[in-house]
């Protein structure tokens, strides 16, 4: 399966959530690439200093897990308007995984995006990330934000956690057991897609 994370809007998660889904995808056993596209090199410097597992790298990819044909290729690119995301992810994706905040300037970046997409929309699905209690996170409001965008939303959510950011410098075990059980339930609910 060949995933893309990416937005037009930068702060949404799309690293994290990209190497999350890595790191939750090799703890499951699966042999994994990874590729980081984003000039700021957040995911390639995250890989490269995991603690305690072996990250090898190969023409512009990371790989974990066996040396085996990757099951998973997870790219994760920079925040770009939707034309010039289109033409830096071609056509070689089966899902386009599209980080988003539950904020109003979050909501408003991705709209054009999703619309751009047209007959790919049953191939995108957004992931909401970095909710918590507030206000716009209630179910009702939430709904107000999503208004008019089409693409379907991920069933699974992920909260506002210090310790995703934690495992950037720790890795897998530096997330709690929700903190886990939200990533591996993305990462089931993604594999379903397939």
């Amino acid at each position: 399966m060949r995933i893309v994370v990416c937005g037009t809007k930068g702060g949404s998660g799309k690293s994290t959530i990209a190497g999350l889904l890595a790191l939750a995808f090799a703890d499951s056993g699966h042999s994994i690439a990874v590729k980081d596209s984003d000039p700021q090199k957040t995911l390639e410097t995250w890989l490269t200093n995991l603690p305690d597992r072996e990250v090898r790298h190969r023409a512009g990819w990371f790989y974990l897990g066996d040396e085996q044909e990757p099951e998973y290729h997870i790219s994760d690119y920079p925040p770009a308007s939707p034309d010039a995301l289109l033409g830096m992810i071609g056509g070689e994706w089966d899902l386009l995984l599209v980080p988003c905040r539950p904020a109003v300037a979050d909501t408003w970046s991705i709209r054009s995006w999703i619309e751009k997409l047209g007959a790919h929309n049953g191939r995108v699905r957004i992931v909401m990330n970095a909710m918590d209690n507030s206000a716009n996170c209630q179910p009702k409001n939430l709904a107000v934000l999503m208004e008019g965008i089409t693409a379907k939303r991920t069933k699974t959510t992920l909260s506002r956690r210090a310790c995703y950011t934690q495992a950037m410098t720790l890795g897998w075990r530096a997330l709690d057991e929700k903190a886990r059980s939200e990533v591996l339930s993305l990462a089931l609910e993604l594999n379903s897609i397939k």
